[in-house]
């Protein structure tokens, strides 16, 4: 039984426990941070994935995101809440794909000690989120 349990559980992959699009925040580009910020307290997550028109992925803008930026911009709060997300948010991110091993995709989060990750494509098209609570569940399952 071993056995089969963990053969199963190298077989899932990001696909089988991801977020959906309409179940995490996604913003556009130019939305401002107070709007973004409303978008991730409405979800209970602290992440938002921006997005272009075509839903390619452009950004991502976590909670630790708006400390670093606090600490290091010498504006006030009320001037950064009305600043463009994109302006803050990290081009640089990290993701996977939607067939990424469930195990990998979760080493990945704990070497880069994270909760969420991207999910896209071959073209950087947003499919869907990766949050680690149902992927830590779904393996020990």
């Amino acid at each position: 039984m071993e056995k089969t349990m963990s053969i199963r559980k190298n077989e899932l992959v990001v696909r089988d426990v991801m977020l959906g699009n309409n179940q995490f925040p996604i913003v556009r580009e130019r939305i401002l941070i107070k709007e973004t910020l409303d978008k991730m307290n409405e979800f209970s997550i602290g992440i938002a994935c921006v997005v272009n028109d075509k839903m390619l992925l452009k950004a991502v803008f976590c909670d630790g995101d708006i400390r670093r930026t606090i600490i290091s911009n010498q504006q006030t709060l009320s001037a950064f809440f009305v600043d463009d997300v994109f302006d803050h948010a990290v081009k640089d991110y990290k993701f996977v794909t939607e067939n990424t091993t469930l195990i990998d995709a979760v080493k990945l989060m704990g070497k880069l000690k994270i909760w969420d990750l991207p999910v896209i494509d071959s073209n950087a098209k947003l499919k869907g989120l990766l949050h680690l609570h149902p992927a830590i569940l779904s393996l020990l399952n």
